[in-house]
């Protein structure tokens, strides 16, 4: 299963980036929130969604990475450089922990699912999980636990009761904050 690090120290990406991180207890989220400031890059990131062409990094843009204590997922929600929301991108996650410096750092379970602004919603790798069953990667047990991280986290986003992206605009004022 592949690590991905909050503060991504590897990513040969970056130029220059600024991290924050804090523990948060409120009423929607309980857990680590950390914020990686894109502040420059080798070149922009985009992804193509269906017909749709997203820039996710770009000089300026900010991630908000949420670590919730509960569930088996984590968000990252990308804002551009005017803190509009681009994506949430939720992983769901074998396990999170935090590394020897503090850093949370996740074991992805292959799932993951796009919102973009609009409502639309993109499944991604279901490939990546089956062929990590077939070749005993993982066991049938943690694969039916993604199926249903990634089925109860899609019937909470179109209930329209998902306080990740509900809530967002109580991040994004955080986000000016540090800006």
């Amino acid at each position: 299963m592949k690590r991905k690090i909050a503060n991504r120290p590897d990513w040969a990406r970056l130029i220059r980036k600024r991290y924050v991180q804090q523990y948060v207890m409120d009423e929607s989220f309980e857990g680590h929130l950390s914020l990686l400031f894109l502040d420059e890059v080798k070149e922009p990131l985009q992804v193509t969604y269906g017909e749709r062409e997203v820039c996710i990094v770009s000089n300026g843009h900010v991630w908000i990475l949420f670590f919730p204590n509960q569930g088996r997922y984590s968000v990252t929600v990308m804002l551009n450089e005017r803190n509009e929301v681009v994506q949430w991108y939720f992983d769901i996650v074998n396990s999170i922990q935090l590394n020897d410096e503090g850093v949370p750092v996740i074991e992805d379970l292959y799932l993951d699912l796009v919102v973009l602004p609009t409502g639309e919603t993109y499944s991604l790798d279901e490939d990546e999980l089956a062929a990590a069953l077939d070749e005993g990667v993982i066991d049938r047990e943690t694969y039916d636990l993604a199926e249903s991280e990634m089925d109860k986290l899609k019937l909470s986003i179109s209930k329209g009761e998902n306080a990740f992206i509900n809530e967002i605009e109580t991040y994004v004022q955080l986000v000016r904050k540090y800006r």
